[in-house]
Protein backbone atom coordinates (compact mmCIF):
# COMPACT_ATOMS: atom_id res chain seq x y z
CA UNK A 1 0.00 0.00 0.00
CA UNK A 2 1.60 3.24 -1.19
CA UNK A 3 0.33 6.60 0.09
CA UNK A 4 1.30 10.22 0.36
CA UNK A 5 0.58 10.66 4.06
CA UNK A 6 -2.08 13.24 5.00
CA UNK A 7 -1.40 15.47 1.96
CA UNK A 8 -1.82 14.47 -1.69
CA UNK A 9 0.22 16.75 -3.91
CA UNK A 10 -0.15 16.67 -7.67
CA UNK A 11 -3.83 15.68 -7.65
CA UNK A 12 -4.75 19.10 -6.29
CA UNK A 13 -3.12 19.61 -2.89
CA UNK A 14 -5.80 17.63 -1.08
CA UNK A 15 -5.53 16.93 2.64
CA UNK A 16 -7.15 14.07 4.52
CA UNK A 17 -7.78 13.12 8.14
CA UNK A 18 -4.85 11.37 9.84
CA UNK A 19 -7.38 8.81 11.09
CA UNK A 20 -7.55 7.45 7.54
CA UNK A 21 -3.80 6.81 7.62
CA UNK A 22 -4.10 5.10 11.00
CA UNK A 23 -6.82 2.86 9.56
CA UNK A 24 -4.57 1.98 6.63
CA UNK A 25 -1.76 1.08 9.02
CA UNK A 26 -4.08 -1.22 10.94
CA UNK A 27 -5.38 -2.90 7.78
CA UNK A 28 -1.89 -3.49 6.42
CA UNK A 29 -0.86 -5.06 9.71
CA UNK A 30 -3.90 -7.32 9.70
CA UNK A 31 -3.19 -8.55 6.16
CA UNK A 32 0.63 -8.52 6.44
CA UNK A 33 1.00 -5.91 3.68
CA UNK A 34 3.79 -3.35 3.67
CA UNK A 35 2.76 0.28 4.16
CA UNK A 36 4.93 2.60 2.06
CA UNK A 37 4.80 6.33 2.82
CA UNK A 38 5.93 8.56 -0.02
CA UNK A 39 7.33 11.54 1.91
CA UNK A 40 9.23 13.04 -1.03
CA UNK A 41 6.86 16.02 -0.97
CA UNK A 42 5.43 15.86 2.55
CA UNK A 43 8.59 15.17 4.54
CA UNK A 44 11.12 17.45 6.22
CA UNK A 45 8.52 19.57 7.98
CA UNK A 46 6.42 20.50 4.97
CA UNK A 47 3.14 19.67 6.74
CA UNK A 48 4.28 20.58 10.27
CA UNK A 49 6.04 17.62 11.91
CA UNK A 50 9.26 16.32 10.36
CA UNK A 51 7.37 13.45 8.67
CA UNK A 52 3.72 13.85 7.66
CA UNK A 53 3.05 10.30 8.89
CA UNK A 54 3.65 11.63 12.41
CA UNK A 55 0.27 13.36 12.21
CA UNK A 56 -1.19 9.88 12.59
CA UNK A 57 1.54 8.53 14.90
CA UNK A 58 2.22 5.94 12.19
CA UNK A 59 5.51 4.23 11.37
CA UNK A 60 5.48 2.85 7.81
CA UNK A 61 7.41 -0.21 6.70
CA UNK A 62 9.14 1.84 4.01
CA UNK A 63 9.53 5.61 3.77
CA UNK A 64 10.74 7.41 0.65
CA UNK A 65 12.43 10.79 0.95
CA UNK A 66 14.09 13.27 -1.43
CA UNK A 67 13.66 17.00 -2.23
CA UNK A 68 13.95 18.39 1.31
CA UNK A 69 16.68 15.83 1.96
CA UNK A 70 19.22 18.21 0.40
CA UNK A 71 17.12 21.35 0.38
CA UNK A 72 16.56 20.81 -3.33
CA UNK A 73 20.15 21.84 -4.08
CA UNK A 74 21.31 18.59 -5.67
CA UNK A 75 19.99 15.08 -6.38
CA UNK A 76 19.77 12.83 -3.34
CA UNK A 77 17.15 10.41 -2.14
CA UNK A 78 16.76 7.56 0.29
CA UNK A 79 14.42 4.71 1.11
CA UNK A 80 14.17 4.04 4.83
CA UNK A 81 13.02 0.57 5.88
CA UNK A 82 11.93 -1.18 9.03
CA UNK A 83 14.22 -3.60 10.84
CA UNK A 84 12.04 -6.47 9.58
CA UNK A 85 12.71 -5.58 5.94
CA UNK A 86 16.38 -4.84 6.53
CA UNK A 87 16.99 -8.17 8.27
CA UNK A 88 15.26 -9.99 5.41
CA UNK A 89 18.33 -9.44 3.26
CA UNK A 90 20.88 -10.64 5.80
CA UNK A 91 22.49 -14.08 5.51
CA UNK A 92 23.98 -15.94 2.59
CA UNK A 93 24.45 -14.59 -0.93
CA UNK A 94 21.04 -15.85 -2.08
CA UNK A 95 19.41 -13.21 0.13
CA UNK A 96 21.36 -10.30 -1.37
CA UNK A 97 19.37 -7.20 -2.29
CA UNK A 98 20.54 -6.54 -5.84
CA UNK A 99 20.16 -2.83 -6.42
CA UNK A 100 21.36 -0.28 -8.97
CA UNK A 101 24.48 1.29 -7.50
CA UNK A 102 25.55 3.87 -10.10
CA UNK A 103 24.87 6.79 -7.74
CA UNK A 104 24.73 4.84 -4.51
CA UNK A 105 26.29 6.72 -1.61
CA UNK A 106 26.61 9.97 -3.59
CA UNK A 107 29.23 11.64 -1.31
CA UNK A 108 28.35 15.24 -2.19
CA UNK A 109 24.65 14.57 -1.75
CA UNK A 110 25.29 12.79 1.56
CA UNK A 111 27.40 15.69 2.85
CA UNK A 112 24.69 18.16 1.91
CA UNK A 113 21.98 15.99 3.49
CA UNK A 114 23.94 16.01 6.76
CA UNK A 115 24.29 19.78 6.57
CA UNK A 116 20.54 20.19 6.04
CA UNK A 117 19.90 18.18 9.20
CA UNK A 118 22.37 20.39 11.07
CA UNK A 119 20.54 23.52 9.91
CA UNK A 120 17.20 22.04 10.96
CA UNK A 121 18.60 21.51 14.46
CA UNK A 122 20.66 24.67 14.87
CA UNK A 123 18.01 27.03 13.49
CA UNK A 124 15.04 25.16 15.00
CA UNK A 125 13.45 25.20 11.56
CA UNK A 126 10.28 23.33 12.52
CA UNK A 127 9.44 25.82 15.26
CA UNK A 128 10.19 28.76 12.99
CA UNK A 129 8.03 27.27 10.23
CA UNK A 130 5.08 26.87 12.59
CA UNK A 131 4.78 30.64 12.93
CA UNK A 132 4.98 31.11 9.18
CA UNK A 133 2.38 28.39 8.64
CA UNK A 134 -0.04 30.33 10.85
CA UNK A 135 0.45 33.45 8.68
CA UNK A 136 -0.21 31.37 5.55
CA UNK A 137 -3.34 29.80 7.04
CA UNK A 138 -4.75 33.18 8.01
CA UNK A 139 -4.07 34.67 4.57
CA UNK A 140 -5.60 31.77 2.63
CA UNK A 141 -8.66 31.74 4.87
CA UNK A 142 -9.16 35.35 3.82
CA UNK A 143 -8.74 34.45 0.15
CA UNK A 144 -12.10 32.64 0.29
CA UNK A 145 -13.72 36.03 -0.15
CA UNK A 146 -11.93 36.71 -3.45
CA UNK A 147 -14.04 36.60 -6.63
CA UNK A 148 -14.05 33.18 -8.26
CA UNK A 149 -12.48 31.31 -5.33
CA UNK A 150 -14.51 28.27 -4.32
CA UNK A 151 -12.34 26.73 -1.59
CA UNK A 152 -9.13 27.33 0.34
CA UNK A 153 -7.08 25.09 2.63
CA UNK A 154 -3.70 24.94 4.31
CA UNK A 155 -1.57 22.45 6.17
CA UNK A 156 1.78 23.50 7.54
CA UNK A 157 3.76 25.17 4.77
CA UNK A 158 1.29 24.12 2.07
CA UNK A 159 -1.68 26.24 1.04
CA UNK A 160 -4.05 26.00 -1.90
CA UNK A 161 -7.14 27.59 -3.33
CA UNK A 162 -9.55 26.34 -5.97
CA UNK A 163 -10.97 28.58 -8.67
CA UNK A 164 -14.26 28.37 -10.52
CA UNK A 165 -13.79 26.45 -13.74
CA UNK A 166 -15.40 26.46 -17.14
CA UNK A 167 -16.84 22.97 -16.76
CA UNK A 168 -20.25 22.86 -15.14
CA UNK A 169 -21.38 20.15 -12.75
CA UNK A 170 -23.95 19.13 -15.35
CA UNK A 171 -21.11 18.34 -17.73
CA UNK A 172 -19.46 16.21 -15.10
CA UNK A 173 -16.79 18.82 -14.58
CA UNK A 174 -14.48 18.88 -11.60
CA UNK A 175 -12.33 21.99 -12.15
CA UNK A 176 -9.54 21.23 -9.71
CA UNK A 177 -9.14 17.76 -11.19
CA UNK A 178 -8.55 19.05 -14.72
CA UNK A 179 -5.14 20.22 -15.84
CA UNK A 180 -6.84 21.63 -18.97
CA UNK A 181 -8.67 24.35 -17.07
CA UNK A 182 -7.33 27.79 -18.00
CA UNK A 183 -7.89 30.24 -15.15
CA UNK A 184 -5.14 28.75 -13.04
CA UNK A 185 -2.67 29.45 -15.84
CA UNK A 186 -3.91 33.03 -16.07
CA UNK A 187 -3.37 33.54 -12.34
CA UNK A 188 0.16 32.19 -12.59
CA UNK A 189 0.88 34.46 -15.57
CA UNK A 190 -0.22 37.41 -13.47
CA UNK A 191 1.98 36.22 -10.60
CA UNK A 192 5.01 36.02 -12.91
CA UNK A 193 4.47 39.67 -13.89
CA UNK A 194 4.69 40.49 -10.19
CA UNK A 195 7.86 38.50 -9.60
CA UNK A 196 6.65 35.11 -8.38
CA UNK A 197 6.86 31.89 -10.38
CA UNK A 198 3.94 29.58 -9.63
CA UNK A 199 2.70 26.35 -11.19
CA UNK A 200 -1.04 25.68 -11.35
CA UNK A 201 -2.70 22.30 -10.95
CA UNK A 202 -5.57 22.98 -13.30
CA UNK A 203 -7.63 25.58 -11.45
CA UNK A 204 -5.88 24.90 -8.17
CA UNK A 205 -3.35 27.54 -7.15
CA UNK A 206 -0.92 26.60 -4.40
CA UNK A 207 2.21 27.74 -2.62
CA UNK A 208 4.86 25.67 -0.85
CA UNK A 209 7.49 28.21 0.22
CA UNK A 210 10.71 27.21 1.92
CA UNK A 211 10.29 26.58 5.63
CA UNK A 212 12.71 29.37 6.50
CA UNK A 213 11.44 31.97 4.02
CA UNK A 214 11.94 35.47 5.47
CA UNK A 215 8.70 37.00 6.75
CA UNK A 216 9.01 39.94 4.37
CA UNK A 217 9.30 37.61 1.38
CA UNK A 218 6.38 35.52 2.62
CA UNK A 219 4.19 38.58 2.96
CA UNK A 220 5.18 39.65 -0.55
CA UNK A 221 4.30 36.19 -1.91
CA UNK A 222 0.91 36.17 -0.20
CA UNK A 223 0.22 39.64 -1.58
CA UNK A 224 1.12 38.47 -5.09
CA UNK A 225 -1.28 35.53 -4.80
CA UNK A 226 -4.14 37.84 -3.83
CA UNK A 227 -3.38 40.41 -6.52
CA UNK A 228 -3.00 37.74 -9.20
CA UNK A 229 -6.32 36.07 -8.38
CA UNK A 230 -8.06 39.44 -8.51
CA UNK A 231 -6.39 40.32 -11.82
CA UNK A 232 -7.29 37.05 -13.55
Amino acid sequence: MIVEPVAQGAVGMRFYDPEFLRALRELTRQHDVFLICDEVFTGYGRTGPFWASQHAAVEPDLLCTAKGFTGGMMPMSATLVSERIFSGFLGDAARTFFYGHTFCGNPLGAALAREVLRVFKDEDVLAVAAGKAARIAQAFAGFRALPGVTETRSLGMIAALDLEGSKSAAEGGAPRDSYLETRGRRVCAEALKRGAYMRPLGNTIYITPSLNIPDRDLDELLGIVEESVRAS
